[in-house]
């Protein structure tokens, strides 16, 4: 593997769940076969970044730049790429900063959201601004589309190959390194020593404390939903790190980021799968770029594998041709995971999504299933991305306590396997007394301000930063009106903080010849219904519709300089709400309630948080 041309390609991945780094790492591989000097970056490392966009020149070692941008919530960046993105912002760049600079971009979206890719149409627009040009066309993937965010990424790619290829043809004898070449890892584990302490979990867990992570111990986890009802949902409560308390400047719509773990005995299944029983507990040396999240100490493969790598994730089309490298003795096997890692083929695309993707079958499943693999360690992380912290809405917080509304991923496959979120498994087993790792992040996000009327739409567990909006509000004396819109399946079994409304309304419950639910207090309005209960209204879109209430929505939205923030899931609801608002102002103003919502959203008056 000897010979490059061409200038080097920086390939910039902004990543949320992990999707667009993996996207990055195909890319570097389809790169290094071309022969081009490819490297992956993290929009989190700042400085090498902006060396790379802002540093100049024109010269053939300029990096070409590749973007691969995942966009999170309302078409925002992803956390870890705030910083940067700040710095692409700032008013004393000009239109030749990036003078020189050729690049391109692949934005990761979902079309369930109305900001489709906004995060990275802002980054490729921001980049043409500061005196960037196009390498080729961007592209875009759609998870909610039949190929998903691969199946767009597999369509783009051959674009943006062709286009530097055109540039930089492959001359001096070079020819494509073949598929059958094991190409090397972009991050290497080594193993070292055997590690000389027996440490507790305890100590690990404190091991893992860094600047912006914390340790929180649990005063309560209680089910809140009947043990006969399909969702177990936890009212969850932990005290916050007497060191950290007054430092976390907790608003309304900030998040808790919850540190989890693989559970020990899949983590022991694959150590002996790969017969690693004898080096499990050794030390192991990772590369610098990967010690920032692999704080644990001592870092043995154990740890490794136990607290900082995704097993249960499902895996992709890279995951299988690693392991096609590594299958010994099993042609069937061998030929199987190839075909799966064809992302042209559109036969081997459905078979893996058959395989992996509708089954939800996890990593770890799969490496088993193909015994046949013997995976090198210093190929582990080739294989299995990073156990990210799972972000949860907080609910709440008083005396140092902050407390979190969670329902618990329990489901059945097609193929009649229990399947359990990693996260809220993980929390859902805590006991109190026990300490984990967690870490507070502000909303990307203003929240509406005390002083201003707001009509919240909170369905299910989308109620939890709603609540702590009112809560707020309420210890404010706030004389602003207040209208949430709840929804559920239940009244019975999951009218989350029911008595908690009534105390704060003061008011007595009406309900309608439609099941909708009312307590109307003198500044506070809780609106409720439940889409299992036999009731004609079933959604909060419907509930919106109500004469009385989309006269009262309207009022408060076109007359009285109102907010609005919806929360809840993805999907169709976000947008039925919002038309259900257009129409409520278009019914008080006469106008044309569309760009009414428009300038709402423009002015930060309509906020919307959804997953």
């Amino acid at each position: 593997m000897t010979g490059h041309h061409g200038p080097p390609v920086a390939i910039v991945y902004f990543s949320e769940t992990g999707t667009a780094h993996s996207l990055a790492d195909r890319l570097r591989k389809q790169l290094l076969r071309l022969h081009f000097r490819a490297f992956v970056l993290d929009a989190e490392d700042v400085g090498r970044v902006t060396a790379v966009l802002l540093g100049g020149g024109h010269d053939e070692q300029r990096p070409i730049v590749v973007f691969i941008c995942a966009t999170t919530g309302n078409g925002e960046i992803p956390r870890h790429a705030r910083k940067l993105w700040k710095i692409l912002l700032r008013r004393r760049l000009t239109p030749e900063s990036c003078a020189g600079l050729l690049f391109t971009s692949f934005g990761l979206g979902d079309t369930a959201y109305a900001r489709f890719n906004w995060a990275a149409k802002k980054l490729h627009k921001r980049i043409l601004q500061l005196g960037g040009r196009e390498l080729c066309t961007r592209g875009e993937g759609d998870e909610s589309a039949s190929g998903g965010i691969e199946g767009g990424y597999a369509t783009w790619e051959p674009t943006l190959l062709y286009s530097l290829l055109d540039l930089y043809p492959l001359t001096n004898g070079l020819v494509r390194i073949s598929d059958d070449t094991l190409l090397p890892p972009e991050f290497e584990v080594s193993i070292l020593q055997p590690s000389e302490s027996d440490v507790s979990q305890s100590r690990l867990l404190q091991s893992r404390v860094t600047p912006t992570t914390r340790l929180g111990n649990v005063v309560a986890n209680h089910r809140i939903t009947p043990p006969t009802h399909f969702q177990d949902t936890r009212q969850f409560k932990f005290a916050a790190d007497e060191k950290h308390w007054e430092s976390q400047d907790l608003v309304p719509g900030a998040t808790a980021l919850v540190y989890s773990q693989n559970d020990p005995a899949a983590v022991s299944a694959l150590i002996l799968s790969q017969h690693w029983d004898d080096i499990a507990d050794n030390l192991v040396a990772v590369p610098a770029a990967v010690e920032k999240w692999a704080t644990t100490k001592p870092l043995t493969l154990r740890s490794l594998l136990t607290y900082h790598l995704d097993l249960n994730a499902v895996p992709r089309a890279t995951f299988f041709e690693t392991l096609s490298y590594f299958s010994e003795g099993n042609e069937h096997q061998r030929e199987k995971l190839k075909e799966f890692a064809d992302a042209t083929n559109d036969d081997y695309i459905q078979d893996r999504y058959d395989y992996a993707d509708r089954p939800r079958r996890s990593a770890l499943e799969c490496l088993l299933e193909f015994d046949s693999v013997k995976l090198p360690v210093a190929y582990i992380l080739e294989v299995f991305g990073l156990l990210r912290p799972r972000q949860f809405s907080i609910a709440g917080w008083s005396n140092g306590e902050i407390e979190l509304l969670i329902a618990v991923v329990k489901y059945r496959t097609v193929l009649r396997r229990i399947r359990h979120g990693v996260c809220t498994k993980y929390i859902s087993d805590l006991k109190p007394g026990e300490k984990f790792l967690y870490e507070i992040a502000r909303p990307q996000a203003k929240p509406p301000p005390i002083d201003k009327p707001v009509v919240l739409v909170g369905p299910g567990t989308g109620v939890a930063p709603l609540r702590a909006l009112l809560i707020e509000r309420f210890k404010g004396n706030s004389n602003a009106p207040s209208m949430l819109v709840f929804g559920n399946r239940s009244r019975v079994a999951d009218f989350y903080y029911e008595s908690e409304w009534k105390t704060m309304t003061t008011a007595r419950e009406e309900v309608d010849d439609n099941g909708v639910l009312t307590l109307s207090g003198p500044t506070c309005a809780i609106v409720a219904c439940f889409s299992r209960d036999g009731n004609s209204t079933r959604y909060v879109q419907q509930v919106l519709k109500r004469d009385d209430i989309a006269k009262e929505v309207g009022r408060l939205l076109a007359h009285e300089g109102g907010y609005v923030w919806v929360c809840g899931s993805k999907g169709k609801m976000p947008r039925a709400v919002r038309s259900a608002l257009e129409d409520a102002i278009e019914i008080a103003t006469g106008e044309n309630g569309g760009n009414a919502v428009a300038e709402m959203d423009k002015l930060g008056r309509y906020l919307e948080e959804t997953w």
